[in-house]
Order: C-alpha cells, then sequence, then structure tokens
C-alpha cells in the first residue's frame, strides 16, 4: 500500500515539475500603447512573429497589453486605426517594457479592411455588378492594390488574374461582360478616382469609411497564426478532429494541390499531395474513425472526393466517370455517408462510404430567381435584353444561380442546402427526394449555413450583410444585423463547448461570434496578411478556440476567446 501511495506522490511531483519546467520556458512581452501626446491607445493589435507562428494580443482602455510566449527574439508589430505602423525587435531575455508611442497619420487605402472599404463606397447597379462578380474569392483590398488602373488595362488584367495558379474566373468573358467589368473598375478605382485612385486625398476617405472598434470583450483574445509549407497554397477550409487535436484543411491552389494536417501539440504541418493535378481541394470532414474527406471543387475531372488515413497517410480519390461539374461542400449524416453540393449544375450528390458508390439527388430550379437577388445583381447594368433572353443577361455561373452550395443535416435526418446566387435555403427529404425552398425575405445571397442542436439553421446573408436564423420547424425567420455594417457571413459553426454560433466575417477580416441567448455579437478583428486573408469556413476545437484559414495569406490560425493561449499550456494539454 505505502508503496502505491508512493508511487502516485513521484508521478504528481513528476508532473507538477514538467509544468514548472515548460511555465518557465515562457516569457512575456508587455508593455503600454500611446499615441504622440501619450495619451493610451485602445484596441491596438500586438503580433509577435517567430518563425512560422505568430502570437496577438490587444491592448486594453489603458493601452496596456501582455502577450505570452517563449523565451526568444520576436518580431514585434503594433499596429491601431488611424496610426501609423511600429515594428521592432524583441529579445525576450532582455528586460525592461517594449512600449510603443503611434503617430497619427491618415491610412493608406490598402489598409483598410474590405468592409471599411465598401462602406465607402455607393450602392449603385453598377457597383452591385461588381460585388457579383468580384467579392467571391476576394474582396475590395485586391481590387485596390491595383488601384489607378485604365478600363484598357483592366480589361487586359482581368482574364489572367490568377497568374496561372488556379482557374480562370473572367478567362472567357463575353465582349460584353468585359466592357463593363473594366468600364466600371476603372470608373471607381482608376486613375480619377476621387476615393481610390492613386492620388486621392487619405484624410477624406478615412472621414468617409465606417470603423467599427472591437468591444472589451474582444480585447480579451488571443490570436494566433502558423504559415504553411507551400506558399500561394490558397489555404480554403478548415475541420478539426476533436479526438486527435489535429486540423486539417485544403491548399486549393494549382501551387498547393494538397490536403494539409497541423498537430496543435507539436505545432508542425504535414502536407499530403493529391493524385491528380489541380482537382483544388475546398472543404472537408472528419469521421468518426479519423479519416479526413474532401470535396475537390475540379472541372472536367472525374475525382470529386479524396481522403486520407491518418495513421497510414494513404491518400484516396474517388472518381465518377462522366462528372464533369465541380464538389464544393460536404457533410457527414448519422451513417458516416458522405452529402455534398454541386455548385455548378443545379443537383446535390451523396456517396455512400461502405460500398463507394456515388448517387445523384436532382431538384427542380425555379425558372425565376426571388427579387433583388443575387441573380439580379449579375445583370449587367443598363444592357436591355428580351424577356426570352432574360436568363442569359445574368453573368454568374451555377445553374442560373441554382446550384446547391453548403450543406448540413437537421435532427430528422433531412438535408439543407443553401442556394448561393438566390439566397434561398433547401430543405430535401433523402428519403423521398421532396425538397422546398425557402427565401428569407430581403437576403440577396447565402454561403454558409450550420445547424444547432435545437434545430435552427443558421447562415449569412452574404453580400445584404447579415446573420439569421431559420427554425427548421416553424419556417421562422430571424435577421441580425452585425456590428460591423458591411460585414460578409462566409462559413458559420456551431461551438459545442460555448454553445455559440461562430462565422467567418470575409470582408471585415473577422472571426465573429453570435451569443444566441443574448443575441450578441462578438468580433474578433484577425492581424491582416499583405493579401489579407478572407477567412472561410471555421470550426471550434475540444478547448473552444475556432480556427480559421487565410486564403490569401497562406496562414492557419485560431482565435482563443479567454485570451489564455500560450505555448506552454498547449504543451500541457497535450500531455
Amino acid at each position: 500500500m505505502r508503496t502505491a501511495i508512493q508511487r502516485i506522490f513521484l508521478t504528481a511531483l513528476m508532473v507538477l515539475a514538467g509544468s514548472a519546467v515548460l511555465s518557465a520556458s515562457d516569457a512575456v512581452i508587455k508593455g503600454v500603447v500611446t499615441d504622440s501626446a501619450g495619451k493610451p491607445v485602445r484596441g491596438a493589435m500586438i503580433s509577435a512573429a517567430s518563425g512560422i507562428k505568430t502570437v496577438s494580443r490587444y491592448s486594453q482602455k489603458d493601452g496596456k497589453y501582455e502577450i505570452t510566449l517563449p523565451g526568444g527574439t520576436y518580431e514585434v508589430a503594433v499596429e491601431a486605426y488611424g496610426f501609423g505602423v511600429k515594428r521592432v525587435t524583441v529579445d525576450t531575455s532582455k528586460p525592461g517594457a517594449t512600449n510603443f508611442k503611434l503617430a497619427a497619420e491618415s491610412m493608406d487605402a490598402r489598409r483598410f479592411t474590405g468592409a471599411e472599404e465598401e462602406s465607402a463606397l455607393p450602392d449603385t447597379p453598377d457597383m452591385r455588378y461588381i460585388k457579383s462578380r468580384c467579392l467571391s474569392c476576394h474582396s475590395f483590398p485586391n481590387i485596390v492594390h491595383r488601384r489607378g488602373q485604365t478600363a484598357a488595362e483592366w480589361a487586359a488584367f482581368l482574364p489572367h488574374m490568377t497568374h496561372g495558379t488556379m482557374d480562370e474566373p473572367v478567362e472567357n468573358p463575353s465582349p460584353a461582360t468585359l466592357n463593363a467589368l473594366s468600364t466600371i473598375l476603372a470608373k471607381y478605382f482608376g486613375p480619377d478616382s476621387p476615393d481610390f485612385g492613386p492620388d486621392a486625398d487619405r484624410a477624406v476617405l478615412q472621414k468617409e469609411v465606417k470603423h467599427t472598434e472591437l468591444s472589451d470583450e474582444a480585447l480579451r483574445a488571443t490570436i494566433v497564426q502558423y504559415d504553411v509549407p507551400t506558399k500561394d497554397s490558397h489555404t480554403h477550409s478548415i475541420e478539426i478532429d476533436p479526438k486527435s487535436d489535429v486540423a486539417w484543411f485544403g491548399e486549393e491552389s494549382y501551387t498547393g494541390n494538397n490536403i494539409g494536417k497541423f498537430d496543435m501539440a507539436s505545432e508542425t504541418f504535414k502536407e499530403y499531395a493529391l493524385l491528380t493535378p489541380k482537382v483544388r481541394p475546398h472543404t472537408g470532414a472528419v469521421a468518426s474513425n479519423g479519416v479526413f474527406w474532401e470535396a475537390l471543387s475540379t472541372n472536367n475531372e472525374p475525382a470529386k472526393l479524396a481522403s486520407v488515413d491518418p495513421e497510414t497517410g494513404e491518400v484516396k480519390q474517388y472518381y465518377w466517370p462522366g462528372k464533369k461539374s465541380r464538389a464544393h461542400t460536404l457533410t457527414l449524416d448519422k451513417n458516416g455517408n458522405i452529402w455534398f453540393s454541386d455548385f455548378y449544375s443545379g443537383e446535390l450528390w451523396s456517396f455512400d462510404v461502405k460500398t463507394q458508390q456515388y448517387a445523384v439527388h436532382k431538384y427542380t430550379v425555379p425558372p425565376m430567381a426571388p427579387a433583388g437577388t443575387l441573380v439580379d445583381w449579375g445583370k449587367i447594368p443598363g444592357r436591355q435584353v428580351s424577356a426570352a433572353n432574360a436568363a442569359a443577361a445574368v453573368d454568374l455561373e451555377g445553374a442560373g444561380g441554382g446550384g446547391s452550395y453548403d450543406v448540413a443535416i437537421d435532427n430528422e435526418g433531412n438535408v439543407w442546402f443553401s442556394e448561393l446566387a438566390r439566397a434561398t435555403l433547401v430543405r430535401m427529404n433523402p428519403a423521398t427526394g421532396e425538397t422546398k425552398e425557402i427565401h428569407p425575405a430581403g437576403a440577396v445571397s447565402i454561403r454558409g449555413i450550420a445547424m444547432d442542436p435545437d434545430d435552427n439553421l443558421w447562415f449569412g446573408d452574404f453580400h445584404g450583410h447579415r446573420f439569421g436564423k431559420l427554425n427548421v420547424k416553424t419556417e421562422e425567420v430571424k435577421f441580425y444585423k452585425p456590428p460591423t455594417p458591411d460585414a460578409m457571413p462566409y462559413g458559420v459553426s456551431y461551438n459545442k463547448v460555448d454553445g455559440n454560433i461562430w462565422y467567418a466575417d470575409f470582408n471585415g477580416n473577422n472571426v465573429t461570434r453570435f451569443n444566441p441567448k443574448t443575441e450578441q455579437f462578438t468580433e474578433y478583428r484577425v492581424p491582416q496578411s499583405p493579401d489579407h486573408g478572407y477567412e472561410r469556413f471555421i470550426q471550434a476545437d475540444p478547448k473552444g478556440r475556432v480556427w480559421f484559414t487565410e486564403y490569401f495569406g497562406d496562414r492557419i490560425g485560431f482565435v482563443d476567446p479567454s485570451g489564455q493561449s500560450s505555448s506552454a499550456q498547449i504543451a500541457t494539454a497535450a500531455h
């Protein structure tokens, strides 16, 4: 008995000693952020980077900040709205605070978020057309980066904008399409643009944009980001295996063409090359046995799904001869089978994991889209067409806007999916194939959806800048307006740990929490990469941290709302 007690005591001492070593290895970078007059700056983003990892925190009301991380040398940057950026090198072995005094300045247009830039632009048919065509893979920051181009320069650039890294979205435009896009872009972002031209007055623009301050709750958070190994990979969506603390993600560009895995405990990446080139891994899900499944969003390629076995590393692709349309977003039903969307042909698909057989579930897309949706926005402004050719005037891909987009399953086993351009939610009975469409009043476009345990379907009105809830039993819809006026809810996720709904704000560069009980939003601003991150489909881990990808930033990361994440705590949790 005494031997057993001694063994337990020694084990406890070893655990305590290990924790002490981990804590001792941590260091703190702290200080205060003030303006040139010595007044504290609230809500400044302070980021400390070393190697592949960046840890960021916010300054508080008194201007103070504190970042806990392993000892070493870091490149520290501080950025705040209305101020210039400062960067210093910090060696944590040297004592003393790292204080910043920021000079107020009129910000360069490229430093604003997409939401801030959009708030300074007019709501006109021209601008709606640009939003329907351009605000999908990216938002206004990527356009602003090329400000000053003439219509001719825009027309030369648009068919080759991805530089061969993925499919060109405007590869073979009609003359009417190319003329409309290049003319409108030159009008609002060309040499003579009063707001976004190269000679535009910065001070005037800063007064016009709508900037949303972060809440006191948001200032508690820690944000951690990791650079993925492959550059220009376009990390698209992220899924968490709660059993192994692994994050999976797709690298959608031709440069990437991998499925990535990130081990949270060791903070290391592994990339799995797909079997055929240019298959564009898009979104995925983790099965109960740990196998990761990914939808392949490629055209003219029979492979629609891929899987990775986490134990062996074996990559498989599942072919569907004759099917040339693109898979988009998938989910798993209670039997472990896959339901996934087909964004371009107006079908819903399923895949039986045991038999490895695909099935098509057709549905009827009404000939007319609801008024005011993205289908209307996608009509070339001022173009006169006959009623018989009205469908051809819609300058959008995907079954007249009726292609399935994101997928979720309710407690009754019904499959729900969104139709992006028609701003419609569709319920399908998988046994009978019966469908019902619900168009939330006033919605412009719907991307991500997520079902909570009470059968509420949460969705983002992407171009309408709203967040919504559909009670699938009563079909009642309620909308909520985010704090950022021009927020664009993209991927939506239910967080089992805190019971809240989270979404990626593609336009505001936020990862946003919505509390369904208090109906309150908390927006967590993600540090911007030079090309802006464009967070997409997100998911929480078992600790409640919400993981995201940065499509143009070549990074993944997480938001810890508690602010307690540090390398020592991550390592301790892993052991």
